[in-house]
């Protein structure tokens, strides 16, 4: 026997699982157990399993227990977690008849994994509104640089001229796809498991579609088994959030070169920039960098949950319950981080414009348009124009490409005199034409940045109405709950 003396529970049981577990459900499970119970109670009494005065008489109970709030309960360790002494809170306040009724046709098990799900999509709510508000940010962005010559990148060398709206509508797509796996992954969360209790259903004649219907969820997950024992939501949910902090992360990447010294395109607002502890000049944009590290977070945090899945037995077992939460609500946390931060930082962007558009034809970026023109005005198979393009490349030796040299390389190559004019050459030189010839769907053309600018407003509002909707579905049934509660209460 231990030096303890055998009696429940272990110090150490207590000080590592059962003390943090409590407050991590203060933190995380106390609203969706509030909610859970009143649902339960109402369900109970409209199905007429218990009477209309213990239900009010719980009812009552269970509005003095959610007024008083989290900060109520003290951890005790002779007392298992925060659910024991909630229930035995309510038996107290409602006697022994009414409260000893509540867990009636429910356990612990489909109570954890619904509080789990209410507890989710909560905080995929909320990364929607601010994956919105990146993109709203992000637009408004594109917007101010339709016209800004930027110069493209490859392989990551300079490559050909673009815009920075052109670049930045191609930072939006992803976000705008993030936002769609967001409210996916939040329709298969919105599924409630309330009603199989440990796992086999009950004998009461419960009514599971009116307790999901009170909860705000979109129905129930059918199977005993599959409710309380699945993580398949808690692991599409996890990787949404890398999936999106994945394709960020490549930005904040561009970001932190863009605003290095000598690349110049890029300052970021004095109220993000931090100084050197021995070197006056410096200049540090260091938010872009702890945005990178939280990045980190929510890949370390995911992993830890698609771990904890992959050595769980399947059904009801610790590892898919309570202390899944916490790596959850981490990912979820450093997430916001990584998005808010974003949108702040973008709000203080000042872009090197006239430098940037300096930039937009140097390095021989718009020798495609030669070799294109040499195809189009002069019938050369583009395969032999390419290769007198590169060829007067190579010839200009980093210095400039002129109209004698292409003449000359194409006479060789095309074993005949052929000359080309010095304005024609210039005319296909020109980054800001290059542009312009690029209109068709998905260019950097103003015509084709304005259709697609218009269109990724136009899904931002359906996006935005899509989360409004969520967000009121939850608020309807909440109040559903207050309305009824209200009657049986009198």
């Amino acid at each position: 026997m231990s030096d303890h003396g055998g009696s429940f529970p272990h110090p150490d049981y207590a000080r590592y699982v059962l003390a943090p577990g409590f407050h991590h459900a203060q933190a995380l499970l106390w609203e969706p157990m509030m909610a859970a119970n009143e649902a339960h109670t109402l369900m109970l009494a409209a199905q007429e399993i218990i009477s209309g005065d213990d239900a009010a008489a719980l009812l009552r109970a269970q509005r003095q227990v959610q007024q008083a709030g989290p900060e109520a309960f003290t951890y005790r360790p002779e007392v298992e977690d925060l659910f024991f002494l909630v229930e035995g809170k309510l038996i107290e306040l409602a006697g022994p008849d009414a409260g000893g009724n509540l867990q009636i046709a429910r356990s612990r098990n489909d109570l954890a994994a619904a509080m789990c799900r209410m507890m989710v999509r909560q905080m995929i709510s909320k990364a929607e509104l601010a994956v919105l508000r990146l993109r709203e940010t992000l637009i408004g962005l594109i917007g101010r640089h339709i016209d800004t010559l930027m110069p493209g990148i490859t392989h990551p060398q300079p490559a050909q001229p673009t815009t920075l709206a052109h670049y930045l509508l191609g930072v939006l797509g992803p976000l705008e796809r993030d936002s769609n796996r967001l409210r996916q992954a939040w329709r298969r969360v919105n599924q409630s498991s309330l009603g199989v209790a440990a796992f086999t259903t009950t004998s009461f004649p419960i009514d599971r579609a009116l307790t999901a219907k009170l909860l705000g969820f979109d129905g129930y997950v059918e199977n005993g088994y599959d409710a309380v024992g699945t993580a398949d939501h808690l692991l599409e949910t996890t990787q949404a959030l890398v999936t999106m902090t994945a394709s960020l992360s490549r930005f904040v990447n561009d970001l932190l070169i863009w605003a290095r010294q000598e690349v110049g395109i890029l300052r970021v607002g004095d109220e993000f920039i931090q100084i050197s502890s021995i070197m006056p000049q410096k200049r540090n944009p260091v938010v872009l960098e702890h945005i990178r590290t939280r990045i980190g977070y929510v890949y370390g945090d995911a992993n830890t949950v698609a771990t904890m899945v992959h050595g769980a037995a399947f059904g009801d077992t610790n590892d898919v319950e309570d202390p899944i939460f916490v790596p959850i609500a981490r990912a979820f946390d450093a997430t916001a981080m990584v998005l808010d931060l974003l949108v702040d930082v973008l709000a203080t962007a000042e872009f090197n414009v006239p430098l940037l558009r300096e930039r937009a034809a140097g390095g021989y970026t718009t020798t495609t348009a030669l070799a294109d023109g040499l195809a189009r005005d002069f019938g050369l198979p583009f395969r032999v124009a390419h290769h007198i393009t590169s060829r007067s490349v190579n010839a200009a030796g980093g210095g400039e490409i002129t109209a004698a040299s292409v003449s000359a390389i194409a006479t060789e190559l095309l074993d005949k005199p052929f000359t080309i004019e010095a304005a024609w050459l210039a005319y296909q030189l020109d980054p800001a034409r290059f542009v312009a010839m690029r209109a068709i769907p998905g260019g950097p053309a103003r015509s084709a940045i304005e259709r697609a600018l218009n269109s990724a407003r136009s899904r931002l509002d359906v996006d935005r109405a899509a989360i409004d909707a969520a967000i009121a579905q939850i608020d309807t049934a909440a109040q559903e709950r207050s309305d009824r509660i209200d009657r049986l209460v009198g």
